[in-house]
């Protein structure tokens, strides 16, 4: 009896057990259904970090497996009732059936914290297929499906449905998903459901690859979907990554295996662009292009406390230019450091890491890179290992170079020929070098006075002149432009007319030269000109264009034979361009790499209907007549020079530009025109110019922001696409220190005058409505605050001379009390202390008249 009612007991046990210990029913696989129905098992307590840096990372103790004697959390076998424990205490798996779309875990569970809890359930599909699972929960977690972790995420947040959206591969059959879910307080919930698969997903999700470098440098394809499911939608995936000079380093074709290391040539720490080209299983590609850093990141010290173990190498073919660079480098990185650095040939034994200067044998083997032509201007500057290589074309590529590196790796700046910022600087290291320019306008010239220093020039990569300066030449050589208006130069009536009056303009039926141009249609004229431009052209072979065009004014010839060529081509310059072929025509055998050059300007800016310029022929087109308040293209006074310039566009082989930057009739008077010089030199280039001369104030100092716009200009002609605000700014504060938050104010005055309303030519006066006395006051006040926080002296002065046009202004509109308020006297004071002589183009004349009219107002 003893005996049958222990097992009585023991089968009793035994169901019960049976009875608590049950495995939950599979669901079918619903696509867009939540899941509602879960086994949990929770809470279990894990504790905060007490370091606020590990907030980012999961509760301590969320990581460790509490599942090993059921399988474990990568093959969990759980069934209902079983006994989960942890450290000082037990969970038991229960069987929870939500009523909506959120597993609600504090009230399910527990509402104490920090916890984590499990959750399981068994999904049963009728194939083998790829699904996406979204989740959302409260507060981060991790997922598995069939035991392969396939998400985790550490991040306290809110419980968004689909907020991780996760392609998984489903088995046919039984599937297993299993999710913990931790708790940092305040709510604590989780949803879960499956969602149809495609290739709009996956392309919406965009990390099916990726590539990155690691802590070794190596770079690896990695990707957010398990294995199993790229094996499922890959069919392959193709790999190409290249480097800054755009040569092919790694390139794979993967059918399997797709993620892992993409072994590379080079060990040096560099940029590369990667392509990852994945070809789907059912059809269809996914194209992705990365950037990324590969090698083993060094820091590699220039100098520090005084002291550098560089030195400055140089190639034994080295250039002048690349001499001179190499000294400005030496020169800067003194003032900038105190460390000289010796400048020695390549063939100097030296055992430290160098600076080199130049293109050579040692940077062709160190790069690859074949010998730049000489006039190439492109430039790069880069390392390798501890070694920083600066190389372009022989004439000015290697030396812009130089001047680019201590511009944008050391700060240094040239705003004037008299102001050059350079910072000062203890120590200054590096991982990483690799910058490539060219430049945006072939043939740069700003025509500022102040951009005609040669070193200035050279600095700020400015190439171009408009004449020749023997006694400054420019390092590294100039396009030289050879003149302008040089019918009468290359033929004067004094010489001619009285002889030969048929060799200039029939107007009205008879032959004038006095404001008149020359007969083109007439043979011994083409034949003078093309003797006399072959001469200038031996005379003077450091010229790149000879020029061959108008003289500054009208008066063209009226004679039958010019008017027919002008009637047939419906414009002048029909035959500005016919006569000129003829003259390029016949230089171009003994001047191969010369060019002829002529205007389109005022009566020859309307192109020609059919003929072109020939191939040796540069056509000057001029925007004289244009609104300088608006840009060309969106102001309805430069409609029809926008029209003349596409046409010539279409027209000439080489079109190179006059475009004016100044108020001819007043240089030392505001002129709001900043606005418009990028978008205008932009669509400039955007029409082919080869080369653009901005005009401005040429014959003095002060013209209106002349340092700033001169600087400016540099900037735009090298490169149309800059940031015009920053180099704004930087100029601003640079130039001028801490008054220059107030010169900034005033720039921003004055520009703000210019209304949709307003057009301002080259003649701009000062009664214009732009300007009212309101404007002259506030301006007033501007500089007078700005000299208060003015530095020093030398920073004050650079003040009173922005102040000047202000000043000008002031005088002219109200010159009695300009005298009466001491504003006539401190501009000639301002005017006297900087050379400034020209007010105007009109020059001393100019001048005088102004003084005069302002001393004798009443």
């Amino acid at each position: 009896m003893g005996k049958s009612l222990f097992l009585l007991v023991i089968v009793s046990l035994l169901l019960r057990i049976a009875a608590f210990s049950q495995p939950i029913t599979p669901q079918p696989v619903m696509p867009g259904k939540w899941i509602k129905s879960w086994l949990l098992c929770g809470p279990i307590p894990v504790k905060e970090s007490p370091d606020p840096a590990e907030s980012y990372n999961h509760l301590v103790g969320f990581k460790t497996d509490y599942l090993v004697k059921a399988g474990g959390e990568q093959n969990p076998m759980i069934n209902a009732g079983d006994v989960v424990k942890y450290p000082k205490g037990s969970a038991r798996w229960q069987l929870y059936t939500s009523p909506d779309s959120i597993i609600d875990l504090r009230k399910s569970l527990s509402n104490i914290a920090p916890v984590f809890a499990y959750a399981y359930t068994e999904i049963l599909s009728n194939e083998s297929k790829v699904m996406l699972i979204g989740i959302g929960t409260n507060d981060g977690g991790k997922l598995w499906v069939n035991g392969l972790n396939v998400w985790d995420d550490a991040r306290q947040r809110g419980c968004v449905p689909d907020d991780n959206m996760i392609p998984v591969l489903l088995k046919k059959g039984k599937n297993t998903i299993l999710l913990k879910v931790e708790q940092w307080g305040n709510r604590w919930e989780f949803c879960c459901r499956f969602l149809p698969y495609s290739v709009a997903a996956l392309v919406a999700k965009g990390d099916l690859f990726t590539i990155s470098a690691g802590e070794d440098g190596e770079p690896s394809i990695s990707s957010g979907f398990s294995q199993p499911v790229l094996q499922q939608i890959i069919h392959n995936l193709k790999i190409d990554i290249f480097n800054t000079q755009n040569n092919h380093v790694f390139g794979e074709d993967r059918i399997n295996g797709f993620c892992g290391p993409a072994i590379l040539p080079s060990k040096d720490y560099q940029l590369y662009q990667a392509t990852l080209d994945a070809r789907l299983s059912g059809g269809g590609l996914i194209w992705r292009k990365f950037s990324l850093f590969a090698g083993k990141r060094k820091n590699y010290a220039l100098f520090s406390n005084g002291k550098s173990d560089y030195r400055i190498t140089l190639g034994n073919s080295a250039s002048e230019s690349e001499k001179w660079a190499a000294k400005e480098l030496q020169h800067w990185l003194k003032e900038i450091s105190g460390a000289e650095l010796p400048v020695q040939q390549l063939d100097q034994t030296y055992q430290g890491p160098q600076i080199v200067v130049g293109y050579n044998e040692l940077i062709k083997a160190k790069t690859g890179a074949q010998a730049p032509a000489d006039l190439d201007e492109s430039f790069r500057y880069c390392n390798s290992g501890a070694d920083i290589l600066i190389y372009g074309g022989k004439m000015r590529g290697s030396m812009y170079g130089v001047m680019a590196y201590l511009e944008n790796e050391l700060g240094c700046r040239w705003y004037t020929p008299e102001v050059s910022v350079i910072p000062k600087r203890k120590q200054l290291s590096f991982s990483w070098l690799d910058h490539s320019e060219k430049p945006g306008i072939r043939v740069r010239n700003d025509f500022y006075f102040e951009a005609f220093d040669p070193t200035w020039a050279a600095r700020n990569r400015m190439n171009g002149t408009l004449g020749f300066n023997e006694s400054k030449p420019q390092i590294g050589g100039t396009e030289n432009y050879w003149a302008v208006h040089t019918f009468y130069p290359l033929m004067p009536p004094d010489e001619f007319y009285a002889n030969h009056p048929e060799y200039y303009s029939l107007i009205d039926g008879k032959r004038i030269y006095d404001h008149a141009q020359l007969c083109l249609t007439n043979p011994d004229v083409q034949k003078i000109i093309i003797e006399r431009i072959k001469k200038r052209m031996r005379e003077s072979p450091e010229y790149l264009i000879y020029d061959v065009s108008q003289n500054d004014w009208h008066n063209p010839c009226q004679c039958d034979k010019c008017q027919a060529i002008v009637k047939k081509e419906g414009a002048e310059s029909g035959l500005i361009i016919w006569f000129v072929n003829q003259v390029a025509e016949a230089v171009e055998k003994e001047f191969p790499d010369k060019f002829i050059g002529t205007l389109a300007y005022q009566y020859t800016r309307t192109p020609p209907k059919s003929i072109h310029p020939h191939n040796n022929v540069v056509v000057r087109l001029c925007s004289i007549e244009c609104c300088f308040a608006h840009d060309f293209k969106s102001c309805p006074q430069n409609k029809s020079f926008l029209e003349d310039l596409k046409r010539w566009s279409a027209l000439a082989p080489h079109l190179y530009i006059w475009d004016y930057v100044v108020n001819f009739g007043h240089y030392v008077m505001p002129y709001p025109n900043f606005a418009v010089l990028q978008p205008n030199i932009q669509t400039l280039r955007d029409n082919n110019s080869i080369g653009i001369m901005e005009q401005a104030a040429y014959q003095s100092r002060g013209g209106e922001f002349s340092e700033l716009k001169a600087y400016l200009i540099s900037r735009l002609l090298w490169n149309p696409d800059c940031d015009v605000e920053k180099v704004i700014n930087d100029f601003m504060f640079g130039y001028y220190g801490r008054a220059g938050k107030y010169i900034r104010q005033y720039f921003d005055l004055v520009q703000g005058r210019v209304t949709p309303q307003t057009h301002i030519h080259l003649g701009l006066a000062p009664d214009d409505p732009i300007f009212s006395d309101n404007f002259v006051s506030e301006a007033c006040h501007i500089f007078e605050e700005a000299l208060k926080v003015a530095d020093n002296d030398e920073i004050a002065d650079r003040v009173d001379m922005t102040s000047l046009p202000v000043l000008y202004l002031k005088c002219k509109r109200t010159p009695v009390l300009a005298k009466y308020d001491g504003t006539y006297a401190r501009f000639c004071d301002i005017a006297k202390r900087n050379g400034v002589n020209n007010y105007a183009e009109a020059g001393e004349p100019h001048r005088l008249a102004f003084h005069r009219s302002v001393e004798n107002a009443r």
